[in-house]
């Protein structure tokens, strides 16, 4: 009979969140936030300001001598949605380059709605993960076996999967 221990009951709640509908949602989510990020990002250049300043790059990377950078890169972009200051992952697979100003939306700006409606949905999509965190523990804690776990949460068996327990075998004497 395999005791759940606590690192057995971590594992098991780890994977049962990671394959929950909220988390795919929640992944969803954050990427539609990284999308406005570009958006607001492609508002504020354009696409001749990127090429000039590409082209400026490889004339300094040509240069012989001892050089810096000449445009900072960066992933995240700092802008204020209807006052509201954000802090928004640009996309790692591409390099932007920093802004000399931080982009500003108002209130009835599409920028800052998007951001407003994506930041309730985060927000409520977190809590419901925090919510599944506490019940699956509830049920883990209330079990001391996984004989007993299965019982009482037969679909538990899903979520079992990387987790090496420690069979402690009774010899019978």
């Amino acid at each position: 009979m395999t005791r759940l221990t606590k690192t057995i009951k971590k594992q098991i709640c780890t994977n049962a969140i990671e394959q929950s509908p909220v988390t795919k949602e929640l992944e969803i989510a954050n990427e539609n936030l990284s999308k406005l990020a570009v958006d607001v990002y492609n508002d504020n250049v354009t696409a001749e300001q990127l090429k000039e300043a590409n082209e400026i790059k490889a004339r300094v990377k040509e240069l012989p001598f001892v050089r810096g950078s000449v445009f900072y890169i960066y992933h995240n972009m700092r802008c204020y949605f209807n006052g509201l200051s954000a802090c928004l992952a640009l996309p790692s697979e591409s390099d932007f380059y920093e802004l000399q100003e931080y982009p500003t939306y108002t209130a009835d700006h599409e920028f800052s709605k998007r951001f407003l409606s994506l930041q309730s949905q985060i927000e409520n999509l977190e809590k419901q993960i925090r919510f599944l965190r506490e019940e699956v523990m509830a049920i883990l804690n209330s079990c001391a076996t996984l004989k007993k776990l299965q019982e009482i949460w037969p679909e538990s068996v899903n979520f079992l999967g990387g987790i090496h327990a420690n069979v402690i075998l009774k010899k019978a004497i």
